[in-house]
């Protein structure tokens, strides 16, 4: 049978193809929009921030660093603060306009200082403050592939004047069509040709949507349809509301570096440093005025051509009726007013980041990190960070300078903590502080050398009824066979120094009565002390264990030496302060732990003899009244053929550890005082910790002792120093050379002692 094709049936059958053709294209770009849109209101990538800096009635601060973290801040001074991000600094006051973060209101503030510490903080209205809270600062995220970075908005969040000015800019009759406006087109057209610029924009806020989303920006005829098919279905699928909450958070303003900034919430923090509702009006125009060309308004890079981009959209803002002539002129005449850039890529730290995104993997999936818009605030302080950062720098160059270019590839790493909470506030993992790749700082697994001499010395010291900081030492001539070879040590200076006392032989960092005291002591006992300090790796048994041999990261070094800096409590090390969902609620918090590892009074006699290494020791250098003001301690460390350079120190509220070395592990020319000592100096004298008062338990006592004998002297004599012990532990014999200067004892003790003996060991069990 055969079937007659006329032109009206021809026709009928190709405008059914045509039919299913585009409604199949129709469903097709129906399902992309609202996947994607959705995406859009509801994706985000996680935010890491510093900790936020807060300041209450009897806070200790700096006037410096306060200074430096407002520039980091980017507040800038100004003799009468009248608007966020102002302040000005006079005769110990400080009045700042915050700029408002969470429940700390914008306002203007007034701080009083005395001694270092607040005193008083007074509102606008001079009524009491207990506490002020200054936002932290952006210092990286976790992104998707394409590294857009975004802060969302809600609808409450979006101030009226920018919904007014990309109204009157893009779309005048947003709220009247459908997605498609040939009217807008029309009078887009006339308006440009008779300002002779591009003032308004002919597709509407839909279509730029779509377009932005879906399409790229080439012009053809076939785009254009898709992209107004697309419109239609957008109107079609949700609210005005939706759609312009969608533009806004979405547009895309700048790229910086890898990172590209979308959306007006990030457009604000990118380029003035604080929230969207914080900005004032040229400041939205600057923003709104971008959208026609990002590169080419960029204020950064094109500030003049940001500034007349700007005033036109004032000036559309003015014919519309939204500001007034004398509002126009005084907003003509502000400076753009941009802050400098925080990061280009995916952190500004990121040997810091290594560590939050250690913390968080325990708890989040990289699919939750990348979408779900956490908020993650962490314990990094900016200006201890910048400073480590500039610290083990300026150190380098000064090595080259000194030893000349075989250290140009020196290496080094570097982690600030807060003693009694075991915050991690600073970390570097390279000695280019900004590069991506190995983080020394927890990857680099290197021998501590002398490091490992305070745990040794510790097992001994709790040991309390054995050993004294004064119990004599033997730093002679040592051979054993180990390994089935004669073991030989010797000290750095390669001489032998007799009998000395154990505090001694401690901070001039003598190797041989090191190793002694460690074999006398065995190596079970030295392994439970490194447990609790928080050391989980086996020992190896090898007395060269006892003077260095001992291989740790950065990061698990400076661990073990918290809980020595802090008295014998333990505090796991913590990058992370608490995480916060989309909402504002918290998600998770990183709470505080602590422990009590050790009895204070052993470590309080080691950290006595670490504080000597100061005074006449390893790290000397330092007056006593810095010391003291402190209550400062350190040891340096140096492997074998000066492989590794270790310094570790406290003071203040700071404990900092170093280590500076070449990856490939060939030898330097450093000790451990000659250089990485050389950086925490350099930090310390540049961030000038908080004094801090000394400890005192009542199971302590001072006694004059002879630095060379260990037994009793006096103040007046020679070769004398004041040395803790805890009661009933002191020696009691005077030699008669120093009858008439020595310190008599009051009387025996030796009750004291058993007494002691019977506390110590209820304590333990």
């Amino acid at each position: 049978m055969k079937i007659k094709l006329t032109f009206s049936s021809l026709g009928i059958i190709v405008l059914i193809i045509l039919f299913v053709i585009s409604a199949a294209v129709i469903a097709i770009i129906d399902t992309r929009v609202t996947n994607k849109l959705e995406g859009v209101l509801w994706t985000i990538p996680a935010k890491v921030y510093s900790r936020s800096l807060d300041l209450a009635e009897g806070s200790k601060v700096n006037k410096s660093n306060l200074i430096r973290e407002l520039e980091m801040l980017s507040y800038s001074e100004d003799k009468y603060p009248s608007k966020p991000g102002e302040f000005i600094y006079k005769k110990n006051s400080l009045k700042i306009f915050l700029r408002g973060y969470e429940d700390q209101k914008s306002g203007l503030f007034k701080i009083l200082f005395k001694e270092g510490k607040v005193i008083k903080i007074t509102n606008q209205l001079g009524i009491s403050e207990d506490l002020i809270r200054f936002e932290p600062i952006a210092i990286g995220g976790m992104y998707p592939s394409h590294m857009e970075d975004r802060i969302l908005l809600n609808w409450s969040q979006v101030p009226s004047i920018l919904i007014d000015t990309i109204l009157l800019v893009e779309d005048q009759s947003f709220f009247d069509h459908n997605g498609i406006s040939l009217r807008s087109i029309s009078r887009a057209f006339f308006t440009n040709v008779k300002a002779g610029d591009i003032e308004q924009g002919g597709s509407t806020i839909t279509q730029q949507l779509a377009k932005n989303l879906f399409f790229t920006s080439e012009q053809t005829i076939k785009r254009k349809a898709m992209e107004a098919i697309a419109a239609l279905l957008i109107e079609f699928h949700y609210s005005k509301e939706e759609i312009l909450l969608a533009y806004i958070n979405d547009v895309f303003l700048a790229q910086s570096g890898k990172r590209a900034i979308h959306g007006f919430g990030m457009g604000a923090q990118h380029f003035f440093g604080t929230s969207l509702s914080n900005l004032e009006t040229e400041q939205i125009a600057l923003l709104v005025g971008m959208l026609k060309g990002p590169s080419l308004y960029n204020p950064r890079r094109n500030p003049n051509n940001a500034t007349n981009r700007r005033n036109l959209v004032l000036g559309v803002l003015q014919k519309g009726r939204r500001i007034n002539l004398s509002s126009l002129e005084e907003y003509r005449a502000r400076p753009l007013g941009i802050v400098s850039a925080s990061f280009r890529s995916e952190t500004k730290y990121p040997a810091f980041h290594d560590l939050v995104r250690l913390e968080l993997r325990k708890n989040y999936k990289d699919s939750e990190l990348r979408t779900q818009g956490l908020k993650i605030q962490t314990n990094l302080d900016p200006v201890l960070q910048e400073s480590l950062e500039n610290s083990i720098q300026n150190t380098k160059d000064q090595l080259i300078k000194k030893y000349g270019k075989k250290l140009v590839e020196l290496e080094g790493a570097a982690i600030a903590v807060d003693i009694s909470t075991g915050e991690i506030q600073a970390v570097v993992g390279s000695s280019n502080p900004s590069k991506f790749g190995f983080n020394r700082s927890i990857n680099a697994i290197r021998p501590i050398g002398s490091l490992v001499k305070p745990f040794i010395y510790l097992t001994a010291l709790n040991k309390y009824d054995k050993y004294t900081l004064t119990t004599i030492m033997d730093d002679s001539k040592l051979s054993i066979m180990s390994g089935g070879e004669i073991w030989e040590p010797n000290n750095f200076n390669k001489k032998f120094h007799g009998n000395i006392p154990l505090h001694v032989a401690l901070w001039q960092s003598y190797n041989i009565a090191s190793a002694r005291l460690g074999l006398e002591l065995g190596y079970d006992s030295v392994e439970e002390t490194f447990n609790k300090l928080g050391i989980s790796k086996s020992i190896e048994r090898y007395p060269s264990l006892f003077i260095g041999s001992f291989e740790m990261s950065p990061f698990d070094a400076i661990q073990s030496y918290q809980a020595i800096a802090a008295d014998g409590f333990y505090s796991p090390l913590r990058s992370i302060r608490d995480i916060k969902n989309i909402k504002g609620d918290i998600d998770l918090s990183y709470q505080y732990k602590i422990e009590q590892r050790m009895r204070p009074e052993p470590v309080y006699l080691l950290k006595f003899a670490m504080q000597q290494t100061f005074i006449s020791g390893t790290a000397r250098g330092y007056s006593r009244k810095k010391i003291e003001s402190w209550q400062a301690g350190g040891k340096t460390g140096t492997s074998d053929d000066q492989r590794d350079s270790w310094f570790v120190g406290f003071a203040g509220d700071l404990l900092v550890l170093v280590w500076l070395g070449f990856d490939d592990n060939r030898a330097t020319p450093l000790t451990g005082r000659s250089g990485a000592l050389e950086v925490w100096k350099n930090f310390i004298n540049d961030i000038q910790p908080s004094s801090v008062e000394k400890n005192s338990f009542p199971r302590i006592k001072y006694v004059w002792t002879d630095k060379n004998d260990g037994l009793l002297s006096g103040e007046k004599c020679k070769n004398s120093l004041l040395v803790p012990f805890i009661i009933g532990t002191e020696p009691n014999t005077i030699p008669s050379v120093r009858n008439r200067c020595a310190s008599k004892p009051k009387r025996n003790q030796s009750d004291v002692m058993k007494k002691l003996k019977k506390v110590f060991k209820e304590g333990q069990g």
